[in-house]
């Protein structure tokens, strides 16, 4: 069976496999398609990534994994093509069990590398070159992606795996048989990109806000249909802990929202606010300065009530 792959060159010294997460090599899918995909955020204002939680596996051993493929596709069952692929990591473990699909895009990356294993018939040798683009994700767009690992070959007597490589940029596999190129991991669930809200007012150090009534505006975010608008005191100005005050409100529309919190606001004090975004129905936003689920959030702004007028004079 022939596989015609654009763009990436899988180039076999004498055998290799291509194995997948869940494929005939035995290992173990690397999570559940719900919930192993998600929006990363390092603090708020940043634009996310997209991240994916890969179990670390114990069959094949680490020492048998050589290369992780990452591929992306905005239909939930693509094939495991060269054009979907956007990263290759030739770690045996993957840092802290992820791996983020980041927003800034980049051309052509050419990469290759050499490894050898103990068979029956002593030390062996293979390799992996892979030619691929990585295009930046888009703010509104749903994404799903696949994994497959580059492992060490299972030993099929009478049966070995080569491969050859055409014209530039193109590849040519012959795989015999046909199941030693396995599936390649189940889609994920699929993400929407989508970056932090806008804020408009308060504006940034506003001073003289009403003590009696605040209305806070904001521009809505491609993709996102729940915002959360949070007020925090004085003395939270990272908003690690509970709001002050605080909505859920939808609109899966592009354009502004606004909402007003009506209360006795303390006269001369400062707060500062912020708006989340998430889209409903997908896995939800995680917040790594915050250490909190639930949110993609803008940067934080600080505004100062107006001072109390002065006391009447005395008689």
């Amino acid at each position: 069976m022939r596989f015609y792959l654009p763009f990436v060159t899988l180039l076999a010294l004498l055998t290799i496999i291509l194995a997948g997460c869940d494929g005939s090599n035995g290992a173990p899918a690397p999570g559940e398609p719900d919930d192993w995909a998600y929006l990363h955020q390092q603090a708020p204002g940043d634009a996310p990534t997209i991240r994916l939680e890969l179990e670390q596996p114990s069959v094949p051993l680490p020492e048998q994994i050589y290369a992780w493929l990452f591929f992306r596709g905005e239909q939930q069952y693509f094939s495991l093509t060269a054009d979907r692929l956007v990263d290759v990591s030739f770690e045996s473990r993957l840092p802290g069990g992820v791996w983020d699909d980041s927003p800034v895009g980049h051309g052509f990356i050419e990469r290759r590398r050499d490894f050898t294993w103990i068979s029956g018939q002593g030390e062996e040798s293979g390799s992996i070159e892979v030619e691929y683009n990585h295009p930046a994700l888009q703010p509104g767009v749903r994404y799903y992606h696949r994994v497959q690992r580059v492992v060490e070959p299972l030993e099929r007597p009478g049966s070995p795996i080569t491969a050859a490589v055409g014209t530039a940029q193109v590849a040519m596999i012959e795989v015999d048989p046909w199941n030693a190129l396995s599936q390649g991991s189940l889609p994920t669930r699929g993400v929407t990109y989508i970056v932090p809200a806008v804020l408009q007012t308060p504006a940034a150090g506003a001073v003289n806000q009403s003590t009696s009534a605040i209305t806070f505006v904001w521009n809505t975010t491609p993709g996102a249909d729940e915002y959360v608008l949070q007020v925090f005191p004085a003395d939270d100005p990272s908003g690690q802990r509970n709001p002050r005050y605080e909505v859920t409100l939808r609109q899966d529309f592009s354009g502004t929202m606004s909402h007003t919190f009506t209360d006795n606001f303390t006269p001369g004090a400062r707060f500062y606010w912020r708006a989340g975004a998430r889209r409903s129905g997908e896995a939800q936003p995680v917040n790594q300065a915050l250490l909190q689920r639930g949110w993609l959030h803008s940067s934080m702004r600080s505004f100062n009530t107006a001072q109390a007028p002065p006391p009447p004079p005395g008689n």
